[in-house]
């Protein structure tokens, strides 16, 4: 049986670990293929270094990042950090919808709206996806999800504790990473030229981090009355099996 796949679409090297590290391992860990798509080598990241030096650094760094958190794939777009906003939406969408056909992802995952932190290739990226996602979604006909990190204070909450629906709104997959915050430390050790806020031993740092990483459900719509918390990104593939299993 072909493994669910997780495709994950960012646009510079750390992007994937501190942020949602721990999800990525543990879907690794769960057996999902993770495809990670990386749209720049981070060249603007390292100041005082020509863009080709931190290219090859930060490459390097992500590739270690990758290897601690089990990413299966790793695909980079090949433009310019800081350079994305400058690219037709529609260029950069056909880029990713073709590596949606080459994937045959289940979920994808990417920058909502507010790209976190606003950074214009953070927003390149979120227009990009949800473009090619949805037409991926028309061609395939079958059941997809997509999903946008949302960090919130809901995060905060402890270990196995969901947050109350009013504090999140909105449809919401609220994953518990307790388990895979050393990983996610390691991971995010690996980006160096970065100053991960994480100096110390992996298990010691991951004693003071929050145990949930936050994504809200952009596809398909689903009114948050009726919907509730997920707190799996595969749990709809879940719910599918076991109907096909027990009819």
């Amino acid at each position: 049986m072909t493994p669910l796949t997780l495709m994950t679409i960012l646009a510079h090297p750390d992007d994937e670990s501190f942020p949602i590290g721990g999800t990525l391992a543990k879907a690794a860990a769960e057996g999902r293929r993770v495809h990670l798509v990386t749209a720049t080598r981070g060249e603007a990241g390292i100041p005082g270094k020509s863009t080709a030096e931190t290219a090859v650094l930060r490459e390097a760094e992500l590739r270690r990042a990758c290897d601690e958190l089990g990413v299966t794939q790793l695909t980079f777009l090949d433009y310019l950090d800081g350079a994305l906003a400058a690219i037709p939406n529609h260029t950069g969408a056909a880029r990713l919808l073709n590596l949606m056909r080459q994937t045959v992802p289940d979920v994808v995952v990417t920058f909502g709206p507010d790209g976190i932190s606003g950074h214009p290739d953070h927003l390149a990226m979120h227009r990009w996806t949800t473009m090619a996602f949805d037409q991926y979604w028309q061609e395939v006909e079958r059941p997809l999800r997509l999903y946008y990190i949302a960090p919130s204070e809901a995060t905060q909450q402890g270990c196995g504790i969901p947050p109350p629906a009013e504090a999140v709104g909105g449809s919401v997959a609220f994953i518990d990473v307790g388990d895979f915050l050393v990983q996610k430390v390691r991971a995010a050790q690996q980006h160096q030229s970065q100053n991960p806020p994480f100096t110390g031993d992996p298990e010691s740092e991951a004693q003071n981090m929050a145990c949930h990483e936050l994504f809200r459900l952009a596809r398909p719509q689903i009114a948050a009355n009726g919907h509730g918390l997920e707190t799996d990104l595969f749990a709809a593939f879940q719910k599918h099996d076991n109907a096909q299993r027990t009819s």
